[in-house]
This record gives C-alpha cells, sequence and structure tokens, in this order.
C-alpha cells in the first residue's frame, strides 16, 4: 500500500501543456539562479569536476554508480543544460540504487530552474517524487528542492497542495510556496482557505453523481471506467493559508471565520489577526472562546492569552476562576497560571495566595505555580505542607517552589520524601530541588555518586542526569563505569553525561564500549562520537575502533562551531545506513522495539477515501497491515513486542521483548491478525504499561483519538506523566495520527525527538 497518494498525472499532464504555450513562464518573479547556487555537497578537494566536461563526468557516474562522489552530481548539474538534467534523471531512475545518491540528485534538480528546455522536466520529476515515492527522505528532499526554485517552483508547488497527496507533504508544499509567494498568489491562498471539509464533501457527492453516469456509457464500450482523485482539505492547509491573507482581510470577515468555522484551529488563526489588527472585538471574542467547555485546548490557551493581553488585571478575577473549574484543561490552566505570576498585580496576588493550600490537586498546583514570584514567609509554609500530600502534582509543584526560593526550611522534609518515596516523577523532582537547595555543594554530590549504585533504574540514572548537569569535571570515572552497565538506559545516561564533559579522554571508553552495541545504541553512541570528533563513521563500531587505534592517544575534539559545517555531511552518511524496517514510514533502527497500537471501537471507522465513489479502508485494517509489514521487516537480531490498548491494555508477551527470529515473527503476525477493535481510548494506561518494560528504547505509538478512558485523559497531563517517567529513560517516541489530527501525539514525538506522522 502506498501511504503518500500520487499526484494527478492529468493535473502534470495540464502543466506540461501549459509550459509549452508559455503560460507557466508567466510565474517567474525572479531571475534566474546561479549555476550551482543550490547546493549540497562537499566535493574532493584534490579534484575539481567543474572543469570536466559533461561527458567525462556522466561516464565517471555511470561507471561508479552509488560509490561515485556527490561533487560529480553537482558538477552535472551545474552545465545547467537539457543534456545534463537528463543525465540525472536517468541516473536517478536507473543508475542509483541507494537513497543517498538519489537524494543527491533530487538536491540538484533545482538548478534546471530557468533553463528553457529542461526546467520542466526536471521540476515534473521532483513533484513525481513527492506523490509517488514511498521513501520519507525523497519525499521531503524533493519538496525542499520545488521550494529553491523560484521562477517555477510556486506551480509545481501549487500542484501538490491541489492534489491528493498525503496532508504533511501538501502542508509543507504550502509553507514554501508561501515563503516565495507574492500579491498575485492572494486570489489562490483564499481558494485554499474556502476549501474546508464541508465544500469538499458536497464536491465529492455532486462528482460521484456524475461520475457513475459516465462510467455506465463506458461500461457497454468497454472501457476502463474513469478515476478522480480527492484533494481533501486539512486544518492546517487552512491556517498557513489564513495567515497569508489574513492582512488583507477585513475585520468583520475575520469575526465571521472566529464565531462559525469548522476548525478550532483556523479560529484561533482568525483570533490572532483580529487582535494584530488591535480590533475592540477582539478581547470580548477571546473571553468569550477562552470559557468554552466544547472547544479545543489548544484553541481556548490562544485566546486566554489574547484576552489577558488586552485586558491585564481587568481580566484576572475571572481568569482566576476559569482556571478553578473542574472542566478546564491542564494546558489552559497552567497557561493562566504563568500569565497571573507574570502580572505581579498587588490585588491579583493577594487573591492567589488565599488559594495556597486550599482546594483539589489540580486547583492546589495551580496557586502553587501562579504564585512562585511571591516571596512571602506564611505562603511559604503554606507550600512547605505540600510535601506531605499524597497528591503528586501538588507535591511536585510544592517542591519547585521551595526550590526556586532556595527554602532550607525545607530541607528536613524534602530528605524524609526522598527516603521513602518510590513515584518517579516526585524522586525526580526532588533530586533537582535538592541540588538547587544545597547548591551542588560536595556533600550532596556524594551522596548522587551513592544513589548511581542503586539498583532503581530511575534513582539511578535521576542521580546521573543531575551530576551531569552540576558539571563536576571529577566525575568521569563514575560514568565510564556506568557506560558498561547491564542495563540500556544507565548506559545512554552515562554516554550523555560523557559527552557533555567534552575532554578528549572520554573517546576511548566510547568506542571501547560501542563494540558491545547494536540497533539504536549504537546509532547513539556513533551521534555522540560524531559531535565529540567530526568523524562520521556512524553506528560502524568496528570502523570507530580502527580510526581509534590510528589515532595512538592523540585525540582532538572538533569545536562546536566547526560542526555545523559537518552535519549535513553526517546526514548524507546516515542515509546509506538506513534499514528496511519502516512503520507508516518512520524508520525503525531499534533492536528493542515495542508497538502500542489503539484498537478502540473507532479504529473500525473507514479512512477517507483517495477516490470519488470509493470508500475508504477501515483503520484496523491499515494499522495491522502496516503492522505486520514492519514485524517481517524487522532485523533478526531484533527484540520487539506489540501492545494493544482500548479500554484496557494487552500485550503480545507479558514480560520482555521477544526476538524477531522466524518463529516468533510468525506468531506475532498471527497475534496481529487476530486484532479487533472495541471500547474506548486509553492511552495513558498504554503508555504507562509501556514504560514498566526496562528493555524497550523505542516505541512507535498508534491512535485515532482523543484519550477518553484511563487514569489520565487530559493531553496535557499525560504530556507531563510521560515526560517525567521518560526524563531517566531515553526512550525515543515515534506517533502515528491515524483518521485525525491529535495534539498529544505530536506532543509525545516532540518531547522525546521522535518523529510524527498524520495520516487522514
Amino acid at each position: 500500500m502506498k501511504l503518500h497518494a500520487a499526484i494527478s498525472r492529468s493535473a502534470l499532464a495540464a502543466l506540461a501543456l501549459a509550459a509549452a504555450l508559455g503560460s507557466v513562464r508567466a510565474f517567474a518573479s525572479t531571475p534566474p539562479a546561479a549555476p550551482g547556487a543550490t547546493t549540497a555537497f562537499a566535493q574532493d578537494d584534490e579534484e575539481d569536476f567543474d572543469a570536466m566536461s559533461l561527458d567525462d563526468l556522466v561516464e565517471r557516474m555511470e561507471s561508479e554508480r552509488d560509490d561515485v562522489d556527490p561533487g560529480v552530481i553537482k558538477a552535472i548539474a551545474g552545465k545547467r543544460s537539457r543534456e545534463a538534467m537528463e543525465a540525472l534523471l536517468e541516473a536517478y531512475d536507473g543508475t542509483f540504487a541507494s537513497i543517498y545518491m538519489r537524494r543527491a540528485v533530487l538536491r540538484q534538480l533545482s538548478v534546471f530552474d530557468g533553463v528553457d528546455d529542461a526546467f520542466e522536466p526536471a521540476l515534473e520529476k521532483l513533484a513525481t517524487v513527492v506523490g509517488e515515492s514511498d521513501v520519507r527522505e525523497l519525499r521531503e528532499s524533493a519538496l525542499e528542492s520545488l521550494g529553491k526554485a523560484p521562477q517555477h517552483g510556486r506551480t509545481f508547488l501549487a500542484l501538490i497542495v491541489d492534489s491528493a497527496a498525503q496532508d504533511d507533504l501538501r502542508e509543507r508544499a504550502l509553507e514554501l510556496h508561501i515563503r516565495m509567494g507574492g500579491d498575485d498568489d492572494r486570489d489562490w491562498y483564499e481558494k485554499v482557505f474556502e476549501r474546508d471539509s464541508r465544500k469538499v464533501a458536497a464536491m465529492v457527492e455532486e462528482k460521484a453523481d456524475e461520475l457513475e453516469k459516465a462510467n455506465r456509457r463506458k461500461r457497454g464500450d468497454d472501457e476502463e471506467p474513469e478515476k478522480v482523485e480527492i484533494a481533501w482539505s486539512s486544518p492546517k492547509l487552512r491556517v498557513l493559508a489564513l495567515r497569508a491573507i489574513a492582512s488583507s482581510m477585513d475585520e468583520k470577515k475575520l469575526e465571521e471565520i472566529v464565531e462559525s468555522d469548522e476548525s478550532g484551529s483556523v479560529r484561533g488563526e482568525a483570533l490572532l489577526a483580529l487582535s494584530r489588527k488591535g480590533s475592540d472585538d477582539a478581547a470580548k471574542l477571546a473571553q468569550d472562546i477562552a470559557e468554552q467547555v466544547n472547544y479545543p485546548a489548544s484553541y481556548r490557551t490562544t485566546a486566554a492569552e489574547i484576552w489577558f493581553e488586552s485586558e491585564g488585571a481587568d481580566a484576572a478575577r475571572d481568569l482566576i476562576d476559569l482556571a478553578l473549574k473542574n472542566t478546564t484543561p491542564e494546558r489552559l490552566r497552567q497557561r493562566i497560571a504563568d500569565l497571573l505570576s507574570s502580572l505581579g498585580d498587588e490585588d491579583v496576588d493577594k487573591r492567589l495566595t488565599k488559594l495556597v493550600g486550599r482546594g483539589k490537586a489540580q486547583e492546589q498546583a495551580f496557586a502553587i505555580r501562579a504564585t512562585r514570584h511571591i516571596d512571602d514567609e506564611r505562603m511559604v509554609r503554606k507550600i512547605r505542607k505540600g510535601l506531605r500530600s499524597r497528591d503528586v502534582p501538588i507535591q511536585v509543584a510544592s517542591i519547585h517552589a521551595l526550590a526556586e526560593r532556595r527554602d532550607e526550611e525545607s530541607v528536613e522534609d524534602m530528605e524524609k520524601l526522598l527516603e521513602r518515596e518510590d513515584e518517579p516523577e516526585v524522586r525526580q523532582a526532588l533530586l533537582q530541588g535538592l541540588s538547587k537547595v544545597y547548591d551542588g555543594s560536595n556533600d550532596w554530590v556524594d551522596r548522587l555518586v551513592a544513589f548511581t549504585a542503586s539498583e532503581d533504574l530511575d534513582l539511578r540514572n535521576a542521580a546521573i542526569n543531575e551530576i551531569a548537569r552540576l558539571g563536576r569535571d571529577n566525575q568521569m570515572d563514575l560514568f565510564v563505569g556506568l557506560l558498561g552497565h547491564a542495563d540500556w538506559s544507565t548506559r545512554f545516561a552515562a554516554l550523555q553525561a560523557l559527552e557533555r564533559l567534552r575532554e578528549p579522554e572520554v573517546v576511548a571508553p566510547i568506542v571501547n564500549q560501542m563494540q558491545s552495541e547494536t540497533g539504536r545504541m549504537a546509532v547513539e553512541f556513533g551521534e555522540a562520537l560524531f559531535r565529540l570528533t567530526g568523524e562520521s563513521f556512524g553506528k560502524r563500531g568496528e570502523t570507530w575502533k580502527r580510526w581509534l587505534d590510528d589515532q595512538e592517544g592523540e585525540i582532538e575534539l572538533i569545536a562546536e562551531s566547526e560542526l555545523d559545517e559537518i552535519v549535513a555531511e553526517k546526514e548524507e552518511e546516515r542515509l546509506k545506513q538506513l534499514t528496511s524496517a519502516k512503520f507508516f514510514g518512520i524508520r525503525i533502527e531499534s533492536h528493542r522495539v515495542l508497538f502500542i497500537v489503539d484498537v478502540s471501537g473507532s479504529m473500525n471507522e473507514p479512512m477517507r477515501s483517495r477516490y470519488v465513489g470509493e470508500s475508504g479502508r477501515p483503520r484496523i485494517e491499515i494499522a495491522k497491515e502496516e503492522l505486520s509489514r514492519a514485524v517481517e521487516a524487522l532485523e533478526d537480531n531484533a527484540l520487539f513486542n506489540i501492545l494493544a490498548f482500548s479500554g484496557g491494555v494487552e500485550t503480545w508477551l507479558e514480560e520482555g521483548v521477544a526476538s524477531s527470529k522466524s518463529k516468533t515473527r510468525e506468531e506475532a503476525l498471527e497475534y496481529v491478525d487476530r486484532l479487533g477493535a472495541l471500547g474506548g481510548t486509553n492511552l495513558y494506561g498504554a503508555l504507562s504499561a509501556a514504560f514498566e518494560d526496562e528493555d524497550i528504547d523505542t516505541i512507535f505509538v498508534l491512535s485515532d483519538g482523543e484519550p477518553s478512558v484511563g487514569d489520565l485523559i487530559d493531553p496535557q497531563l499525560i504530556r507531563e506523566a510521560v515526560q517525567d517517567m521518560n526524563e531517566t529513560r531515553g526512550i525515543v517516541i515515534n506517533t502515528i495520527a491515524i483518521g485525525g489530527s491529535l495534539e498529544v501525539l505530536e506532543w509525545l514525538a516532540e518531547d522525546s525527538g521522535g518523529t510524527h506522522v498524520g495520516m487522514q
């Protein structure tokens, strides 16, 4: 199955015809790019590829194939002729097999923009790759290359936006288009904005009747039935388009959007535009929106910020009342606390002070956060009582508030809490808080060192992180010793601590330990060594060892300022080592991976249809198909498990992760095949269960709906809980939103350094 729909060939054909008639040239807005202006790779200093003839360059490319220096590709493109363009297209389709070299070609095709007999096929190839390739790295490179074609790139980017390609590709295409756009694009941006889901649905229904009649006539003639792709709307597309035209829209139109648009994010963007225009009605509209319980938290939070900015202390009482309501989402509550804290108004502070120590857990945590700027002894005594609370939010808020004040009188209670507390979130806060209060004293560091020998994973790793944060150079031997720990997350914490020291002496132990690492950990070790030395050997431990031996103990670290210059080269090296295993297009580099799959009742709902008159496939079917393909592609030495969740949580293996050897792989595929969809969405329960497994280092989470059941259903609270659980683990969380746009999944990926993919 191709996840990214192809661009309409009829659209491309229409573009080609337009180009032949000369109409495409009307889109030109800047002079042609200079030869070789768009760039990419460093060439060998010993060879002047630009001085070689085109025939010699092509001959070298064809003979050396995937081993050719990328400078050859750049030099061919620099010839800026029809023959050079055709040679690169032929190499992309036939000569090159690696993503590395094919991407090198894509990066250079924008150079042909402005070359009359070469720009059209070059840019059309880029657009086709965006729509048809199943390799994420190639799709993204093709898009970025179109964004560097100043004369005609906009035309092809517009075709992608108007096509049936996947939403994230269309959204990036529109971002690039707007970057190059001008006043003459306004009418098109308006069309993109006005094309909401209701209009698309009406168009599809109307077109379906016409298509059915046309295809009935063709049946008698044995003709192939016609298919029409659907360019569905997306909220982000409409937000981007609105952002491009909002400054020239009148206030009345923007108010209509705020009050009636189908999308909360679009309404929020219109409200921001009204505020920027200084509209007298913006504050009142913002207040109404912030108080609406049925609006998304992100939209309400934006509204609260506009309301506060306009009215300041006059809005404080209502904002406090809003924060104390049970129905207020945590994201909005925390933002209100931060806004009120920044105000520094005496009357507001008095009211907030009275709230400290009173009410439910979320109310007390709000009051503590909102008063963190106040240094009053009576209030501080109230906050100290929060250390004895049984509610985690109150404990954590109290610890942070007291630590910021360097409150020495709370130390005894913090110490007692540390002795008995087993909640990772609280212990992490205690270690950080006590470090602030003790101000990194040697006695405290000695205690942290003792904690690194704990059998408790979270306490051990938290201590390593805190010692590293304090920046003690004399702890290198400690970190080196922990680099060989049996637990992968402790090795990872030690690796990060050693890298933070940035001393030549840390390189050898990292290289030596790397010989025993596989999967994601091998990648992490290679990345750390790259950032220290500038050498780009990736996850190849044996190569690093040979390099280390060649240094004969004379190791020089690369200056961080120089590192930026070779990051692009490092990215290219990474492309040479890609695994074939993917889950919804995201590469699986880990050998300790957990797949978390939503099997709630809504997963039976169909995806959007790609063609007019056809029904979309059920989400659960697509999820199972992708999961099966990923399991089959895992490397033989990879360990994995599968967790399915709805109202409850079920794992394929009750404990640990399994080998991906053939028998286990077959058993896993049978388990996937039996999965069905029923019940609610307990996302937090699934994530909590995932973190109980100490072996995994990478998680893939697929879901189609907002959390609806479980201990936590507020997206912001789930985000914070996972951040706390992951503080000492370093697990990468990749997320897939299938059938909708889920902000909490985007957060989980962003916070952990993972990748997020959205599918409609």
